[in-house]
């Protein structure tokens, strides 16, 4: 599971949160592994740690959406994957359009009503253009004035910060909770995994062969073993030919 790009810096947060808490930096100093790489495993184990909390993120999801007003996710058409899609709806674009093309028809009725007047060509026919450019004027006025109040009205509550029923205190408490559940979810995921792998990784290496170190030990405990025996060393063979020993004084009675 993928957290959305401002989910990420939360999850970054919580890592680093983890590998500060009291119970990593003890175990940390025993085990001899850095901080630094406890740091790159949760980032790279991040889709991994994040989906045992999917549920509860899913759930933070759902109502940020409602407090924030955010249209539901829809499939994408161009490919896969999941984007929003807002729809601008039927009214804003006719309120846009028909000021545009009301005006443009009304100008156009006009110019060619009073051409015609002006040449004494069909006199009916130039009275009901100049007629209905008359109509198309108002028409054009009536529609720009209505999407100017409905501009007024959108940038007005845009002002005022999000509607009063969307950001009701209720809704922002269980919001609250709902970040609240998930936080606590992924920083138990977070600890489970930085605790696996420091359950994995071997002691660190106290020996040696300085003084003190396993190098220095082995020849006092060797000589110590009850299968050490000393240097045989013999006198000189005094039964070998040539051979004689001290002189020894003859006592006389």
């Amino acid at each position: 599971m993928r957290l959305r790009d401002e989910d990420r810096a939360t999850y970054t947060q919580a890592l680093d949160d983890v590998i500060g808490s009291t119970e990593i930096q003890r175990r940390l100093a025993r085990s001899g592994v850095k901080a630094s790489q406890l740091r790159v495993l949760g980032l790279a184990e991040g889709p991994r740690v994040a989906s045992t909390a999917e549920r509860e993120y899913r759930s933070y999801l759902a109502l940020r959406q409602r407090a924030c007003g955010e249209a539901p996710l829809m499939p994408s058409l161009s490919g896969p994957g999941r984007q929003q899609v807002y729809g601008a709806g039927l009214l804003p674009v006719l309120a846009v359009l028909t000021p545009v093309l009301a005006i443009t028809a009304a100008a156009l009725f006009l110019l060619l009503g009073y051409g015609l007047r002006l040449a004494d060509s069909a006199p009916a026919v130039a009275g009901n253009l100049v007629h209905a450019g008359w109509i198309s004027l108002g028409i054009g006025a009536l529609a720009a004035a209505v999407g100017v109040l409905g501009l007024y009205r959108t940038a007005s509550r845009h002002r005022g910060g999000a509607p009063k029923d969307r950001r009701d205190q209720g809704l922002t408490a269980e919001l609250d909770a709902a970040r609240a559940a998930w936080l606590r979810q992924l920083h138990e995921g977070i600890r489970s995994l930085l605790l696996q792998h420091l359950d994995r990784s071997p002691p660190p290496d106290t020996g040696g062969n300085g003084p003190g170190g396993v190098g220095a030990g082995n020849d006092e405990a060797a000589v110590h073993s009850p299968r050490f025996t000393s240097p045989r060393y013999t006198g000189p063979d005094f039964g070998s030919p040539g051979a004689s020993g001290p002189d020894i004084p003859t006592l006389r009675g």
